[in-house]
């Protein structure tokens, strides 16, 4: 382990449950030990939601109250000269970052996983006020780090770093078997920035209903593997994405993921699972379901997203 003299502040996100900063919420403290003499986690003492949201990527009330939290116990913090700080969320809900214009260690970084310039952000409609302070905000970071080359170029800050993010540590590479119980599924949250609904009914007029995991079937991330497990393949019609870690779990759980031929998909997929039209869609479909033999295909960024955390660890240390 490359232990250099260093204290981490991690600045979570809130955990909500069967979302990705969940598992970031117990990871990032693990893994970054590895790299750091000691990490200090903000509001790891807070009790936790317990209720499963899919309509929203994190409840509203709940995440301002915890960073309200984690704001009162950084105030309390005293600083030490080789102390390296890292916000989980640039944007949402916004609010610990401005904390910074008063007190700010030496080495400050954060990850931007969407902000108001995103095509239906939960701010896309304030993008007008929004927007001038979130670039304004990221200022005052050393370094951004942007999971794609998508997200950066749309961004346009100087200061963002392309570094795919960390994945699920669920395990890898569920054998694929053509006899799932599931043909097509999917596991977007509601909403028009992740289903293209108009789609999604000319599909399923020729191949079927696409189920979507039932509450009493997915409510911890062992039955969400499992629906994973039991599918063929996972339909992704999402009009907005700057990663996308259902490809990542759909693959690890042996399920091909389609995806549109843009934003940041073609970063994580090969482009013979990307599709560009409906009737290109329908063609990869039924390729898919008529010949479920086929290979998985390699996420582009497994390696990146592998060595996450040394990366990440090197740039905070050392610029």
């Amino acid at each position: 382990m490359d232990i250099q003299m260093a204290r981490l502040i991690i600045v979570p996100q809130y955990p909500t449950p069967l979302r990705y900063q969940e598992w970031w919420w117990e990871e990032f403290p693990a893994e970054f030990a590895g790299y750091f003499d000691e990490v200090k986690v903000l509001g790891e003492r807070i009790p936790r939601c317990l209720d499963v949201n899919r309509k929203d990527f994190a409840p509203t009330n709940p995440s301002i109250e915890y960073e309200l939290y984690q704001i009162s116990e950084y105030m309390l913090l005293t600083f030490r000269e080789d102390d390296v700080l890292l916000l989980c969320d640039l944007s949402f809900p916004g609010l610990f970052a401005n904390v910074l214009f008063h007190k700010r260690p030496k080495k400050c970084f954060a990850i931007c996983h969407a902000t108001s310039k995103n095509k239906y952000d939960y701010f896309s409609k304030d993008r007008t006020y929004k927007w001038p302070i979130e670039k304004a905000t990221a200022g005052l970071f050393d370094k951004i780090f942007v999971a794609t080359g998508y997200h950066k170029v749309k961004l346009g800050w100087k200061n963002s770093v392309v570094q795919p993010l960390p994945l699920p540590p669920f395990g890898r590479k569920v054998i694929f078997e053509g006899n799932r119980l599931n043909s097509i599924v999917s596991v977007s949250r509601p909403g028009i920035q992740k289903r293209n609904k108009s789609l999604e009914k000319k599909i399923e007029s020729h191949f079927g209903p696409i189920k979507t995991p039932k509450v009493y079937e997915v409510y911890d991330w062992m039955g969400y593997q499992a629906f994973l497990q039991n599918s063929k393949v996972l339909l992704i019609t999402s009009k907005e994405e700057t990663f996308g870690y259902q490809v990542a779990d759909a693959i690890f759980n042996g399920c091909y993921p389609v995806a549109p031929n843009k934003y940041s998909y073609p970063e994580l997929l090969p482009r013979e699972f990307l599709y560009n039209d409906y009737m290109e869609l329908v063609k990869i479909l039924y390729d898919l379901l008529m010949h479920p033999g086929k290979k998985l295909p390699k996420l582009l960024t497994e390696e990146a997203s592998d060595n996450f955390y040394k990366i990440t660890s090197d740039i905070m240390k050392n610029g």
